[in-house]
């Protein structure tokens, strides 16, 4: 009897711990002959504050007819039953000019920043529909209180997504082309980093002009939840996790998604197709 219930409380730890979330979402994607999915992939950085560390998934696919390859960066992030509502703010008014996503051109051997990249079938059909996210509040299922770590856990999986790309970035030139057996010189690399998560996501709408200054807040009639399956989020990138381009630095912030685990494999479908095209 002890061993058994020994062993069923160690089950119900494990499963508080992701383990199985990246397990399922791990077996989700290999079921498509067209990626090259590895899981729990080391990372290690060469920057003046270096980082190493391990991300869950690893997703790479070769657009033979495009030219280019697709690199994901997954972190799966289980939220606790009890606190599982990612509030995500973005920028009330979003326009054109938010952040590029890390494009290496092979054909120059350096990033192109100024490549516009669409997802329509993700509701992303130019610059000025991107969500724009600028920071996560993690709240209580039941009480809509929120969490005590509510910045720290959205946070550090954007981050740990991010860190990864930073170091494959680094390596371009050999671990993603070694993986896919293909010549570095022909293809360029698409990098996105990605957070799935079993939270529901919620993009915060609100009009500033409502907003009481004397007390810094709002009347909540004014404030909208809406519920999307996935959200474009823009990662503050620390000095050591930015891309180094020829002339120094790149963008200061990094385009990542948060996805929701119940529409990962749709997502990344469609992203895919997207990526096949929607690249200017």
């Amino acid at each position: 009897m002890n061993q058994i219930t020994h062993s069923n409380n160690i089950t119900t730890e494990l499963n508080g711990t992701g383990l199985f979330l990246e397990s399922v979402v791990y077996n989700l994607l290999i079921k498509n002959s067209e990626y090259k999915v590895l899981r729990e992939e080391p990372y290690s950085g060469y920057t003046s504050e270096s980082f190493e560390g391990v991300i869950d998934i690893l997703l790479v696919k070769l657009l033979q007819s495009a030219g280019r390859i697709i690199c994901l960066t997954i972190e799966c992030k289980k939220a606790d039953l009890a606190q599982k509502k990612w509030v995500i703010e973005r920028w009330i008014k979003p326009d054109e000019s938010n952040y590029p996503f890390d494009y290496y051109e092979a054909g120059v051997n350096n990033f192109n920043f100024n490549k516009n990249i669409f997802f329509p079938s993700l509701g992303y059909g130019g610059m000025k529909f991107f969500d724009q996210g600028i920071q996560t509040f993690e709240f209580n299922e039941s009480l809509g209180k929120l969490s005590r770590n509510q910045g720290e856990r959205p946070y550090l999986a954007l981050r740990q997504a991010n860190e990864a790309i930073s170091s494959f970035v680094d390596e371009r030139k050999n671990r993603i082309y070694e993986i896919l057996g293909v010549n570095f010189r022909q293809y360029d690399i698409l990098f996105i980093p990605v957070v799935i998560t079993t939270a529901d996501l919620l993009l915060l709408d609100y009009d500033p002009e409502k907003i009481d200054l004397s007390r810094g807040e709002i009347d909540i009639k004014e404030v909208k939840l809406n519920p999307k399956d996935w959200v474009h989020y823009e990662f503050p990138l620390p000095y050591s996790l930015r891309t180094r381009a020829q002339g120094g630095l790149g963008p200061v912030k990094r385009p990542s998604f948060i996805v929701s685990a119940e529409k990962c494999e749709e997502f990344v479908t469609k992203l895919m197709k997207d990526s096949e095209s929607y690249v200017l």
